[in-house]
């Protein structure tokens, strides 16, 4: 990735997803002693658990993505001519960018289909719209940051294999 994008998805993401596994971890330890030692379980903390983890995972998705941290499976990549392993790993992220693309596309549509119905959570009230339109954005960063990575120079995907 190149280092403005890279520093700029660390930053922005990185404290973002920080921010909500904060979040999340002080819910449920607060909904815990709520529950057993006050008898008192904070109301609607599984539904703000489902949320926060959603908001969680498709924002972690760039930065994942753009250090290429996804669960592989290599059993044929030492017997491949490090030219080969370039192109596999270049198809890869354009097939990646591609289904992320449209996921997005897709979550995009449904976000507004939600808007224009009006839903929401069932406890808390929370408009799922706009769960819906995060995801898709984030699909959409991780659509982009897969671009840059299918099409940066070939010393740059040498570099993240060793």
């Amino acid at each position: 990735m190149t280092g403005s994008l890279n520093h700029w998805l660390d930053r922005l993401l990185g404290t973002a997803s920080a921010l909500l596994l904060l979040a999340l971890m002080g819910l449920t330890c607060v909904d815990v002693v709520g529950r057993y030692v006050l008898g008192a379980p904070v109301p609607g903390s599984l539904e703000l658990t489902e949320l926060l983890l959603a908001a969680l995972i498709f924002t972690a998705l760039p930065l994942v993505s753009a250090s290429g941290e996804h669960v592989t499976v290599d059993l044929l990549d030492h017997w491949l001519p490090p030219a080969v392993q370039r192109l596999q790993q270049r198809i890869a992220s354009a097939l990646g960018a591609l289904a992320c693309g449209v996921l997005a596309w897709q979550l995009g549509v449904k976000a507004r289909v939600l808007a224009e119905a009006g839903e929401t959570s069932s406890a808390l009230q929370f408009p799922m719209s706009a769960l819906a339109a995060g995801m898709a954005a984030m699909l959409a960063v991780t659509a982009l940051v897969l671009l840059v990575m299918a099409w940066r120079p070939a010393a740059d995907v040498v570099k993240t294999q060793v």
